[in-house]
């Protein structure tokens, strides 16, 4: 019985700045179009989330490819210059921005700067099936 208020004493005297800390979450942006400006459409159907890190080394580049369902790209460094074949459109994303690739739209990418891009890349699409279509030269 003494062993058990000897540690409920050292429970109760502990700081709470000595406990876990709270998860904190914040929301960064709120996003409902692509980047060249199209609506976010899921496939129907059963979806499978995948999800894969990318990194692309300083002076390296994408080639032409589009995606025919969602893809989210979280760039976690480095910045990226993407260019939509289709549109003309030119946007460049940075280290914590989020990226939503256009679908179905011809589009590549560029490394700016010295440092490699690294990003997560999510993918929702049927479940089997390549979310990437790579144009042939």
């Amino acid at each position: 019985m003494k062993a058990y208020l000897i540690i409920a004493a050292v429970v109760a005297a502990t700081p709470a700045a000595a406990q876990a800390p709270a998860p904190v979450s914040r929301q960064i942006s709120a996003q409902a179009r692509t980047m060249s400006g199209q609506p976010i459409l899921l496939p129907q159907g059963p979806v499978q989330v995948t999800y894969t890190e990318t990194v692309v080394p300083p002076g390296g580049a994408l080639p032409p490819h589009k995606h025919p369902y969602p893809r989210y790209a979280l760039v976690m460094s480095g910045r990226l210059k993407v260019t939509n074949l289709v549109t003309g459109t030119v946007s460049e994303v940075k280290a914590g921005e989020l990226a939503i690739d256009a679908i179905d739209q011809w589009h590549e990418a560029v490394v700016l700067g010295a440092e490699p891009v690294r990003m997560l890349v999510i993918d929702q699409a049927p479940p089997g099936v390549v979310n990437t279509v790579r144009r042939d030269p």
